[in-house]
């Protein structure tokens, strides 16, 4: 029987990406890294890619008007996306508002303790 040489971890990991889903994943990450020039310097900065589902790629938006730029952006979005990676990787690009973190508080009456006026 003959004895093959050992793999580098290169090798290995080339075979992994290419026989399970951690390519498809390596790949996906490098969205990330080419935001900026796969969204263009205007839309790039009011948007952002948040995950992809389904080869569906989730994107980030700070408010109603970006969102609509990038609606109308979307398919030279995903042209530049799968043109990168010379094959379709994305075939959607999904939008939505970036939710608010900041818990809306009540405010206190006017005149009340609290409303910037001391207490008596």
């Amino acid at each position: 029987m003959k004895k093959s040489s050992p793999s580098s971890v290169g090798e290995i990991l080339a075979g992994l990406m290419k026989k399970t889903g951690l390519g498809k994943q390596m790949d996906q990450a490098r969205i990330w890294d080419q935001w900026e020039d796969l969204a263009g310097p205007h839309l790039a900065p009011h948007g952002r890619p948040h995950a992809v589902r389904d080869n569906t790629l989730l994107v980030e938006v700070d408010g109603a008007v970006w969102m609509n730029k990038y609606a109308y952006h979307k398919w030279d979005i995903l042209k530049r996306i799968n043109a990168l990676f010379k094959r379709e990787l994305i075939s959607d690009i999904f939008i939505m508002l970036t939710p608010d973190d900041a818990p809306t508080l009540p405010q206190p009456a006017p005149g009340k303790e609290g409303a910037g006026a001391p207490p008596e």
